[in-house]
């Protein structure tokens, strides 16, 4: 008994070392490949090329499959996409752990073993919640570089909801003309930005343990409302928290929608200052979007409303 309880923390700590290679490999690493995503029974292909050159990166993403479909980022921006309707599925390919350190904290971890993916070796962690507010993970790290080359997302029923995973992966320097965009990539125009008043702030009184806000940004609509953007992670999992001020519109019904890990909710608010409607998007449990929807409240110089 006793060697059992010596046995576990070092497994996490020797985890929690793996998380960091995989954060590590996430942000330096240049590489190009091939990887499958599946959601809901629905898969595509892809071919992927990303060059890091000091702190400059750029990847391409090339769908090989059904309609042509590219999409072209440097430094996180999108510089140019055939399709953004599909974008949100690169940053969940793309999994990257922002605070391996404190992971520990909301889910457990533990090494499963070894086994192959492209034709590469990996090591094999379990990541479970420690709570019923976000999904459990299986991740197939790269023995040589720590890179992501599969994962699998599981709900509390362990059913899979979606996976990532390379069939073939690539570490030789890359051809410049790789990463050129291809006809069917059309540029991206800037949108106009403000910031938010700091006298109004949007405020979620509950978020599940250990989400943080990541990022947050005002956009204006063609239509001269404003569409509030706050971005919300614990680190693996993460969702997006939209509000959007309707002006003369109808107040929207209620909604709550998923596809594989996504989900949906939106919830209308109606204040002294007009309407609006909150819709959070993300790859955590129905039951915690909708709590972060019904505890949304404006903060202004006189308090929470």
């Amino acid at each position: 008994m006793a060697m059992l309880l010596l046995v576990q923390p070092v497994q996490a700590d020797e985890a929690r070392q793996w998380l960091s290679r995989m954060s590590e490999a996430a942000r330096l690493q240049s590489y190009q490949g091939a990887f499958v995503y599946e959601r809901t029974g629905s898969f595509s292909t892809h071919l992927i090329w990303r060059q890091v050159e000091a702190e400059d990166v750029t990847e391409r993403l090339l769908q090989s499959d059904g309609d042509p479909q590219e999409w072209i980022r440097h430094n996180g921006e999108l510089l140019c996409t055939s399709s953004t309707s599909i974008a949100a599925d690169w940053a969940d390919a793309t999994l990257l752990a922002e605070q391996p350190d404190l992971l520990h904290n909301w889910y457990t971890l533990q090494i499963l073993g070894e086994t192959r993916v492209a034709n590469r070796p990996v090591t094999v962690l379990a990541v479970k919640p420690r709570d019923p507010f976000r999904y459990a993970y299986e991740l197939y790290l790269d023995t040589q570089t720590g890179l992501l080359l599969k994962s699998l997302l599981i709900n509390e029923r362990e059913v899979l909801l979606e996976r990532f995973q390379f069939t073939s992966l690539s570490l030789d320097p890359i051809d410049p003309l790789d990463l050129e965009p291809g006809e069917a990539c059309k540029s991206l125009s800037v949108q106009s930005s403000n910031l938010l008043d700091n006298s109004v702030r949007w405020i979620p009184t509950w978020l599940p343990s250990g989400f943080a806000l990541g990022h947050s940004e005002t956009r204006e609509l063609e239509d001269d409302g404003q569409l509030f953007v706050q971005v919300f992670t614990d680190g693996l999992a993460r969702f997006t928290l939209f509000i959007e001020s309707l002006g003369d519109q109808a107040l929207a019904d209620d909604l709550r929608a998923q596809l594989g890990p996504t989900v949906a909710v939106s919830r209308k608010l109606a204040t002294p200052e007009g309407d609006f409607l909150v819709t959070v998007v993300g790859e955590i449990p129905p039951l915690a979007a909708e709590r972060v929807a019904d505890s949304l409240r404006r903060e202004t110089d006189g308090g929470l409303q």
